[in-house]
């Protein structure tokens, strides 16, 4: 069995490569991506290395076959005499490669994120006996506020927060699509937000928390005075300490699942995954949503010199959360979800592996706290 994987130096998919190169097996994985091979090979080793689970064989890296690939191409940019070689023996296709900018130009989305998934649908069409799992988001939801999402639920009547969520809604469409025109069965995975307490190096694919916490820094060390830098990043808080206020819903939550879970949550399904035509499409999301007040507190403990106010509306913002607002403001909607998420599917497919334990303050603590201080911090 030979096994096709696109997106594998991102924060998700080289833990999946990760997962399959420990499966005990000698056979080829076949890895898309950006560049010639051999930088291909060098950036998805350094992504697979740097972590230490599962556990995998001295050579397992030997198995890797990398192509030049890119998602925003037509055909991904594959000649059409390299297909057969891309695509030989393949019986699984996982699709993670996405391009999560939650602020990026639409039309760049759409090319990576539903064209790109569209030339993968192509290409599996020359591995007539692969299953395709598509990695999407639980975030398809959109503005859906409230309520008991279900893993079969696809709908845009609620429109969406940002175009990122659009393009994967519409990605998801496209397998739907595809599988009504060939008769293929895939699995869509809908992760929710992925989070891990290990710190990640510098160079290597960030998790969401830690892309957000960089956003808050980067606007703290370009905006504020000096004094309040080191008040704040050096969590020298002396005196009353500083109250910064930002947009949204101090009562809402939000859904992050750990991404060791998901992974092994992942590859059970892909082991079980139904054997009929069609689409089945399986929430990953922690089976209790982390309140928004853990988060503040979190960034409270992170940054001692600041205290965190979150509420629905600013009046006279300081220059200061100005700055910060319009930096974040795409994530304020978040927090005022109240929603919840189905996971039979999941539950039915991952039978044995224990839910994940419930996500607290220093478990978030450990999330936000990058590998080194940033330079001149």
């Amino acid at each position: 069995m030979t096994v096709l994987l696109t997106g594998a130096t991102g924060f998700l998919g080289c833990r999946i490569l990760r997962a399959l190169l420990a499966d005990g097996t000698d056979e080829p994985v076949h890895v898309l991506g950006r560049g010639t091979p051999p930088d291909l090979r060098t950036r998805v080793e350094a992504a697979v290395s740097w972590l230490d689970s599962p556990p995998i064989q001295p050579d397992a890296l030997r198995r890797l076959r990398c192509f030049t690939a890119d998602m925003a191409h037509p055909e991904l940019g594959i000649e059409p005499g390299e297909r057969a070689r891309v695509t030989d023996g393949v019986t699984v296709i996982w699709h993670c490669a996405a391009l999560l900018a939650l602020q990026a130009d639409p039309v760049i989305l759409y090319r990576t994120n539903v064209l790109g998934t569209r030339g993968v649908l192509n290409l599996a069409e020359s591995a007539p006996n692969a299953h395709v799992l598509h990695i999407s988001t639980a975030y398809v939801a959109g503005r859906r506020q409230s309520g008991h999402v279900t893993e079969d639920d696809l709908s845009d009547e609620a429109g969406f927060h940002v175009p990122y969520e659009e393009t994967k809604h519409t990605a998801e469409r496209l397998v739907h699509a595809w599988c009504r025109r060939t008769g293929r069965a895939a699995t869509i995975l809908r992760p929710s937000l992925l989070i891990t307490d290990r710190r990640v190096p510098d160079g290597l694919p960030e998790q969401p928390l830690g892309v957000l916490a960089r956003l808050v820094e980067h606007t703290l060390r370009t905006s504020a005075d000096e004094a309040t830098r080191t008040r704040i990043l050096h969590g020298e808080a002396h005196g009353a300490a500083m109250t910064f206020r930002v947009p949204g819903d101090p009562g809402g939550s939000l859904n992050f699942v750990q991404a060791d879970y998901a992974v092994s949550a992942m590859t059970r399904v892909m082991a079980r995954r139904a054997r009929g035509a069609g689409v089945h499409t399986v929430h990953v999301t922690h089976p209790h949503n982390t309140p928004v007040a853990l988060v503040k507190s979190a960034f409270e403990a992170r940054y001692p010199g600041m205290t965190v106010q979150i509420s629905p509306t600013i009046p006279a913002p300081t220059p200061l959360e100005s700055a910060v607002i319009a930096d974040t403001a795409h994530l304020a909607a978040y927090s005022t979800q109240r929603r919840t998420y189905d996971r039979t599917h999941l539950l039915r497919a991952v039978t044995g592996l224990p839910d994940p334990p419930p996500l607290g303050t220093a478990y978030l603590l450990r999330a936000l706290t990058p590998a080194e201080a940033p330079a001149g911090l």
